[in-house]
């Protein structure tokens, strides 16, 4: 009795789901979507560069002169005036040779005034002719050789002086000094870097471009850059100076980038993300590019019997309670965003969740309205 039992409710158990399953093949599906309402807007494309800040004005300050490091007035990070001396050689030595100059230049010069004071005395007794030619002769061989040795004089006092001066390290223009290359006491070779100065008002920036950008880097083209450590804040420079000449090793154009630095908030050796504005379209249609489905299809060529590829970009729009598949063409992109230049219109609902799983002509319930 109870076997009979079970067999009758297994029986219309099954009946209820072959009912149940006749049914459901009928029933419409309704995808669940979220979509985006079309609106004016706007797009920009940039290249994006790494790379390092650095001084846009610096200067190393050469030695002149071979002596000793003696003392350095302005240590690092000092902040400096045109000419100030920021550091200075051993010129004991170069005093003294200055001043004995100065001295022997000193007895030249009353040598000639009282050479030339006879001279002009002995040009008045010729006149009169109270004097002889010999005379004559003699005096104006001694003011030549006064007026010659004043020359040597004043140039080895000038030597000797410039020798002493360049003794003394200054700075080529306002800033800050930026480093020295030599301790207290070593030995500064002529000609070798004794120290950098640099200015922080202006800092720049050297970007590689790929060869790929050629031509559509300008001069003045904005430069946005940012910073990991300084959070939350933009700095905008511009082009200031770009190579004619590609680099055939690394395919890139070098572009010089110039950065205000009022606060100085900047500094040398920052490292950043450079971004170059190349194109820019107002008033256009923009979506998410998630929302763009691409499809390839293969088709021959009736002369040649070749087969080729073609891409096609569509998007899903809902009309009423519909979603109807619809080709469009891609314009400018960047990020996450894309330009579409045909096949939308403002005003029109592109799905932006839930496309995947639709077909064309599906019905849809939209969830964000």
């Amino acid at each position: 009795m109870i076997f009979r039992i079970t067999i009758i409710m297994l029986s219309g158990l099954l009946f209820w789901w072959g009912c149940r399953s006749q049914e459901n093949p009928n029933r419409e599906r309704i995808v669940p979507v979220s979509v985006l309402t079309v609106h004016p807007d706007s797009i920009s494309t940039f290249v994006e560069i790494t790379g390092n800040l650095e001084a846009g004005r610096d200067a190393l300050v050469l030695s002149q002169t071979s002596e000793r490091l003696m003392k350095i007035e302005k240590p690092v990070g000092s902040h400096v005036q045109a000419d100030e001396v920021i550091a200075r050689l051993d010129n004991r030595l170069l005093e003294q040779a200055m001043r004995q100059a100065e001295a022997a230049l000193q007895q030249a010069r009353a040598r000639y005034e009282n050479v030339k004071s006879d001279y002009d005395r002995y040009q008045r007794l010729y006149q009169s002719k109270a004097i002889s030619d010999q005379q004559w002769q003699k005096m104006k061989s001694g003011l030549q050789e006064a007026e010659a040795g004043l020359q040597q004089m004043e140039a080895a006092y000038a030597q000797a002086k410039e020798r002493y001066e360049n003794s003394f390290i200054k700075a080529p223009f306002s800033g800050i000094v930026g480093s020295f290359y030599f301790e207290v006491g070593q030995m500064i070779p002529m000609g070798q870097p004794v120290a950098k100065i640099i200015n922080p008002g202006l800092m720049k920036a050297k970007l590689y471009v790929p060869d790929i950008y050629f031509g559509r880097i300008k001069l003045g083209q904005l430069v946005h850059a940012t910073f990991p450590v300084i959070a939350n804040r933009t700095f905008t420079g511009r082009i200031i100076r770009i190579d004619p000449a590609i680099d055939p090793m690394s395919r890139t154009q070098l572009a010089e980038v110039s950065f205000e630095n009022r606060d100085r908030a900047l500094t040398s050796g920052m490292y950043g993300l450079f971004k170059i504005k190349l194109a820019e379209k107002k008033h256009t249609i923009v979506v998410p590019d998630n929302a763009i489905l691409t499809r390839t299809e293969v088709k021959i060529n009736s002369q040649t019997g070749e087969t080729f590829s073609v891409k096609k970009n569509f998007v899903f729009v809902v009309q009423a309670d519909s979603a109807k598949m619809v080709q469009v063409e891609k314009g400018l992109a960047y990020g996450n965003r894309v330009e579409i230049t045909r096949g939308l219109r403002v005003g029109d609902r592109v799905v932006v969740v839930g496309q995947f799983s639709l077909k064309d002509g599906e019905k849809v319930t939209i969830g964000n309205e």
